[in-house]
């Protein structure tokens, strides 16, 4: 594991991004949903090419060693640790048929078997939505726009966390997060495998 670039503090209090000073990186300090996250490596290499081998090629083991490393974050984190429930961001019904899987999914199920955190899935994505890599900020954040709905059932009052592989600029992490609070969870958490240095 000493190859891999891990992240290490100080990290942006929201969404656990590496920063050189204050509480929260570029991303976050205008607006977030988000209370707190953490992020287990940066998307460098040879990270990038572990995330893309395992939501494009197949490699579907690999949600054991990113879940158990998450779950060791989430079990060393104050905030994290209180979570009660554990949610992976969805993807559209056709993107995941023509996948096979959903990589955040995998990953969220082996956190939750860690952890003994339920997993649930309560988010559901209801627009498909384009692909998130080459847009700008603003782009992303208007492309994942009411993308979401939430199951009401039992999500009142509850901590959660949403897992994804990879956050970038926050936006679908952001989004996810909003729907969650306005249908009643108070309080919402991201973990992520990797995430970009900003």
């Amino acid at each position: 594991m000493d190859y891999l670039p891990i992240v290490k503090p100080p990290v942006c209090s929201i969404c656990g991004r590496p920063i050189k000073k204050g509480y929260e990186c570029v991303f976050c300090a205008n607006k977030s949903n988000l209370d707190h996250g953490r992020a287990w490596m940066l998307y460098v290499p040879p990270s990038d090419k572990i995330i893309h081998h395992f939501k494009y090629r197949r490699k579907t083991h690999l949600a054991h060693l990113l879940g158990r490393a998450m779950a060791g974050l989430i079990r060393a984190d104050y905030v994290l640790s209180k979570a009660n429930i554990i949610v992976s961001v969805p993807l559209f019904w056709w993107k995941k048929f023509r996948r096979g899987y959903n990589q955040a999914h995998l990953i969220a199920r082996v956190i939750s078997q860690e952890t003994g955190i339920e997993s649930r899935d309560i988010l559901r994505r209801v627009k498909h939505t384009r692909t998130q890599t080459r847009l700008s900020e603003y782009e992303r954040q208007k492309n994942v726009m009411n993308a979401f709905a939430a199951q009401l059932d039992g999500i009142r009052d509850s901590k959660i966390i949403i897992v994804d592989d990879v956050l970038t600029t926050g936006a679908t992490m952001n989004e996810c997060a909003r729907v969650l609070k306005e249908n009643g969870a108070a309080e919402v958490y991201s973990c992520v495998a990797a995430i970009t240095s900003g």
